[in-house]
């Protein structure tokens, strides 16, 4: 039951992303980070991109957030992981999403990608 729920969470989040281009409208949540300090997180662009990716806008959806679109493979693996915990259907991708040298290298690639993405934002 609790799953169902969660999947229809996701979901309802999944069709507001799809009806409301979050750059046209004022309601939706800003990034508190970037209201600070003028710098873009990580996540900056995030919601502009999914709106752009589940209108199969790839190329835009990548100008608003590239990381989030190469991330999403690892990202989708781990919630696959989760959300299968106890079947043992994905156990070999559970040893590679779990793995601490995958773990890791996906942090230094997302330290990477906010100091990146700053740097060539405020000096290009």
């Amino acid at each position: 039951m609790k799953k169902a729920i969660v999947l229809l969470v996701i979901l309802c989040g999944l069709g507001i992303y799809f009806m409301i281009d979050p750059e046209s409208v004022s309601f939706m949540p800003r990034c508190v980070f970037h209201w600070c300090t003028g710098l873009d997180c990580p996540a900056c662009g995030t919601q502009r991109a999914m709106h752009q990716l589940l209108h199969g806008h790839l190329r835009e959806a990548f100008a608003y957030n590239p990381f989030l679109l190469i991330s999403l493979p690892y990202l989708g693996g781990l919630i696959l992981c989760r959300w299968f915990n106890n079947k043992g259907w994905f156990d070999g991708l559970k040893r590679v999403c779990y793995h601490p040298v995958m773990v890791n290298i996906y942090l230094i690639l997302l330290v990477a990608w906010w100091i990146g993405r700053n740097i060539w934002l405020h000096n290009g």
